[in-house]
């Protein structure tokens, strides 16, 4: 399903359980200026709640800090904990610019992404992770590169780990395998030194088209997303409910047409870290590490573009499976030589 019946499916519920008014709500930036009149200029940042409160806090007040041009952002949480809750009330009633969807449960990444781009109003939306620190200048990079071309879609940013001389994601890390104008495989690189890549590398620093990028930090154009329906969410039948919705975004984006650009100039912090992972607090266990709902998300991604390889060459493991009669298994692929080198495709310098 898409975002055109979003709010049919799933009402968007404000703090007193009453639905948000999509038309008539008020759309204030950091500022306190009302561009309701006039809301082109106004960006939307998206983000997702499922627990961790205290980090989405801390990329909120840190938005605040780094950010000059007009914004708002606008939540979805999953139904969090009192806990979480608390948090969230503190951080609306703190912050004149801020929207929160207080759906029941989980609607999933897609589909809580489309309630959002449903109540944003300006030219731009950008999808960012709660545990996302900007640095100054990063939405200005972001934007100038989407306004150079009216058929860019979608710019993604330099995404560095916690220890920030250190790069996290990057354009040189998405990947896919295309064979005659058409993707058979798409993933992520970060094998071997590649995990490890320099904020200052040169590989990082190239600006340029990329067959696709992580919604950890990535600009959208509205209208481009009003045009193919934004994220293809889950409906109770078919869909993307937790995994990979932005590999089937790019891959949409790049089926109208448009192109996805990644810029070294916008920089984030992506405070995450594999090995200290908490596998069994509530977020991994109720939200994240849901295998069965990735899997599940993976197939319908596969079957539904024709892929033959997702591709997940992780610093800690390599994960690429093959999708095969109706089934997923584990191989290991040679991208550096043998008969698929020559169709990986990673970042084209503009």
């Amino acid at each position: 399903m898409t975002l055109f019946n979003i709010a049919q499916r799933y009402p968007l519920p404000d703090r007193k359980g009453k639905p948000i008014d999509i038309v008539g709500r008020r759309l204030v930036d950091q500022h306190g200026k009302d561009h309701s009149s006039q809301p082109a200029e106004l960006t939307s940042i998206v983000l997702l709640s499922a627990e961790r409160g205290d980090l989405t806090r801390a990329c909120i007040e840190n938005l605040f800090r780094h950010t000059e041009e007009p914004f708002e952002v606008i939540i979805s949480d999953v139904g969090s904990s009192e806990e979480t809750l608390n948090i969230l009330h503190s951080l609306e009633d703190t912050y004149p610019n801020l929207t929160i969807i207080y759906n029941p449960q989980s609607r999933g990444t897609g589909g809580q992404r489309n309630q959002a781009v449903l109540l944003s109003r300006g030219r731009y939306v950008v999808f960012m992770d709660n545990d996302v620190l900007a640095l100054p200048g990063w939405l200005s990079a972001l934007q100038e590169e989407a306004n150079r071309d009216p058929n860019i879609a979608l710019v993604g940013a330099k995404l560095l780990k916690k220890e920030p001389e250190f790069v996290y994601y990057c354009g040189f890390h998405a990947i896919s395998l295309e064979r005659d104008g058409e993707v058979y495989g798409i993933g992520l690189d970060k094998e071997g030194e590649k995990a490890n890549l320099s904020r200052e590398d040169k590989r990082v620093n190239i600006k340029g088209i990329v067959p696709w990028y992580p919604t950890t930090t990535l600009l959208a154009r509205r209208e481009s997303l009003i045009e193919f329906g934004g994220f293809d969410d889950w409906d109770g039948t078919q869909g993307i409910m937790l995994a990979n919705e932005d590999k089937d975004l790019s891959l949409t984006a790049r089926k109208y047409g448009y192109k996805i650009i990644y810029t070294s100039r916008s920089e984030v912090i992506h405070a995450h870290e594999y090995h200290k992972v908490d596998r069994t607090n509530r977020y991994h266990r109720l939200y994240r590490l849901r295998n069965d709902l990735i899997e599940r998300d993976i197939l319908y991604l596969m079957n539904k573009w024709k892929l033959e390889y997702m591709l997940e060459k992780l610093p800690h493991e390599d994960n690429t499976r093959r999708f095969e009669k109706g089934k997923l298994t584990r191989v290991k692929l040679d991208l550096t030589s043998g008969p698929l080198a020559a169709d990986v495709r990673r970042i084209e310098p503009l």
